[in-house]
């Protein structure tokens, strides 16, 4: 699967970018720009090593943040910076202003990302789905931060329970990846992750057989994944087998370390998520 992250546009570390200016696109061309003296530049880079010297959650970066802006205030990437770490310490609240600002000076690039981080942080679904249909619309489909866009909006909709949605944004999201991926098999040229969740989906809507073999497929990948287990074990229980049920539960509970693995797990339980520190099925609950 790693090959799939060269060709991904918009990935972001989970650390600050050392060398912003290189990794900056083009801006919106109908804004205008904020021109800056070399004594500026300077200073935004003194003013910048002195950021990335102090802890990436507090007080004092943001102020070091706020002197920067002062002097560029048109610089999308700097308004991200101070949105991230707000945002993965859950202070929605504080960071999605300077996120919108960052939209505002650079949607072509943080639109996408904006949609991702109420997607999974924020959890607004709704504003997700208008904002990446609103990305679909001017630049087209693509991914950002491992996926496609579709993906996330599957997500948005299967958590707002309209199933039928959520399972035609994921095919979309298959069917994306076949079309970037033609030489692969079709379990490792689509995400293990979306078949994961369109498994969730189909078992919300009560196809299990189908449900069961797109979870089939995702631990083809991913081999040792509890979470998929756990599903299809729900399945097969709604399909009668209870014997086979009652050993995939107990199997998937042995595994319970084995959980989603993206990036953004460290500070978002995700969807459907079922091996995590507050469940009563992870390891260190059964461990007490």
């Amino acid at each position: 699967m790693m090959k799939k992250l060269i060709v991904l546009f918009l990935v972001f570390s989970s650390c600050a970018d050392k060398n912003p200016e290189n990794v900056l696109p083009k801006r919106d061309s109908q804004l205008a720009r904020v021109d800056i003296t070399a004594a500026d530049k300077i200073k935004i880079d003194s003013l910048w090593k002195r950021a990335n010297r102090v802890w990436l959650y507090s007080l004092e970066r943001q102020l070091i943040l706020d002197s920067i802006l002062e002097i560029k205030p048109d610089s999308a990437y700097f308004w991200q910076q101070k949105a991230m770490p707000l945002y993965k310490a859950r202070k929605y609240s504080l960071g999605k202003p300077f996120l919108a600002k960052a939209v505002e000076y650079d949607s072509a690039r943080y639109l996408p990302y904006s949609a991702f981080m109420k997607c999974l942080f924020s959890k607004e679904y709704q504003e997700s789905i208008e904002e990446f249909m609103k990305v679909k619309e001017k630049y087209g489909d693509s991914y950002v931060m491992d996926h496609t866009y579709n993906f996330y909006l599957g997500l948005d909709y299967l958590q707002l329970n309209e199933f039928e949605k959520a399972k035609e944004f994921l095919e979309k999201s298959k069917e994306q990846q076949f079309k970037d991926f033609p030489d692969d098999p079709p379990h490792e040229a689509c995400h293990y992750m979306d078949w994961f969740y369109l498994g969730i989906v189909l078992m919300e809507l009560h196809d299990y057989g189908k449900a069961i073999e797109c979870f089939d497929n995702s631990l083809k990948v991913y081999e040792d994944f509890a979470d998929a287990m756990f599903y299809k074990a729900s399945c097969y229980y709604a399909l009668g087998d209870l014997q086979l049920a009652k050993e995939l539960v107990e199997k998937a509970k042995t595994e319970s370390d084995n959980t989603i693995n993206e990036d953004q797990v460290v500070y978002e339980i995700y969807p459907y998520q079922v091996f995590h520190r507050l469940s009563p099925y992870s390891k260190l609950h059964l461990e007490k």
